[in-house]
């Protein structure tokens, strides 16, 4: 078979990546959701002494990742699954999961985004006047009533599960109501240390739920 030829550049990308993933301690692939150029610079810029970005072909990463020859490797080049970025660090996966969630941002939904979690319609008053908009609520199920002469809904609504695909009228409604459920930002898709992989559910930490245990232990001491 005839050896495939490369330009300089993609040579030092591969280089490049090669070195990244021998010198970091976690290495993550990451999924862009509507990220902005602008917001993943500032991410860059924020954090350039915690991590690296790198945005890299495909089939360059997994040319680098044969070439490291890390533990696990075969593992870690499969887990590409698509164009994504790459994050090195010497965080673990779970402190880079925290930090990458404090920089995203809320959008407003448009029609076919995929809900990001599941998207709550809060009882009380809209401030929507009586009128058509009434049809867009009992579209969605949200039960309201009126009340000196504005919509109320009666009780907190799942309007959507996270991973549904979203309606133009829920998208329309849900922007009349100031609503932003969309969040955008680099997400953990896969990510590895010390030669074990993290799946994006592996990774997440809910810090609610953690500081509701870790209260609900110390009543018990």
């Amino acid at each position: 078979m005839q050896k495939t030829t490369y330009k300089q550049s993609k040579i030092d990308t591969i280089a490049e990546v090669e070195k990244l993933l021998k010198t970091n301690k976690t290495i993550a692939f990451c999924s862009l959701f509507k990220v902005r150029g602008a917001q993943l610079m500032s991410l860059r810029k924020s954090f350039k002494d915690e991590m690296k970005i790198r945005v890299v072909r495909n089939t360059l990463t997994k040319l680098a990742i044969e070439k490291s020859q890390i533990k696990n490797s075969t593992e870690l080049s499969n887990g590409i699954s698509k164009q994504q970025a790459l994050v090195f660090t010497d965080m673990d996966p779970f402190q880079l999961f925290l930090l990458l969630e404090k920089g995203k941002i809320d959008l407003a939904a448009r029609e076919g985004d995929v809900a990001t979690d599941d998207i709550i319609v809060p009882a009380g008053n809209t401030g929507m006047q009586p009128g058509p908009d009434l049809s867009m609520f009992k579209e969605s199920n949200i039960a309201t009533r009126i009340d000196s002469g504005s919509i109320f809904v009666n009780n907190d609504t799942v309007v959507a599960k996270k991973g549904e695909v979203l309606s133009a009228n829920l998208s329309s409604l849900l922007s009349k109501l100031d609503i932003k459920p969309i969040k955008a930002g680099v997400s953990i898709s896969l990510a590895y240390m010390d030669g074990l992989l993290y799946s994006s559910d592996d990774v997440v930490i809910d810090l609610d739920e953690y500081a509701n245990d870790i209260s609900l232990s110390l009543i018990h001491i």
